[in-house]
């Protein structure tokens, strides 16, 4: 009489159960993956658009930057493809000039933004780029000289 053949390796768990985790992986794996899909969407809808809407807009965001010493928000306000590595080496330079608490940004005009902190002055010409307003980080040709303090 034949008998049954035994398996070499003994299974650990039934079958039914081996076959109920492996339906479970396919829709837990598509969940997580839309979760983080959805994470992703959120995070670019509240990234504040770059530059700003109008001159005062400019000059506030400008000046609320520096005082906290914030190169990554400044450089929203910074026209060009180096706008993160030029905000940064500004904010570097305002802290080097003494206390931030002594910066002051002002309009000139409604084409350039000026600003003034312990032993630094610095005039940006307004460049307009998709309808908003930013620092042109290549020196103005014609600015108005920093009055003496």
């Amino acid at each position: 009489m034949p008998t049954a053949r035994k398996s070499a390796t003994p299974t650990t768990q039934p079958q039914g159960a081996k076959r109920k985790s492996g339906r479970l992986l396919l829709p837990l794996g598509l969940a997580l993956f839309a979760a983080w899909i959805a994470v992703v969407v959120v995070g670019i809808a509240k990234e504040p658009d770059p530059g700003a809407a109008s001159p005062q807009q400019l000059t506030s965001g400008v000046a609320e930057t520096l005082h906290k010493g914030d190169a990554e928000s400044l450089a929203r306000y910074v026209n060009g493809d180096g706008a993160d590595t030029y905000a940064t080496s500004l904010v570097d330079k305002v802290k080097d000039s003494g206390n931030a608490g002594d910066i002051s940004v002002s309009r000139l005009g409604e084409k350039q933004v000026q600003m003034r902190a312990p032993h630094l002055c610095m005039t940006w010409d307004i460049a307009k780029s998709d309808g908003r307003l930013f620092l042109d980080p290549v020196p103005p040709l014609t600015s108005v000289a920093c009055p003496a303090r």
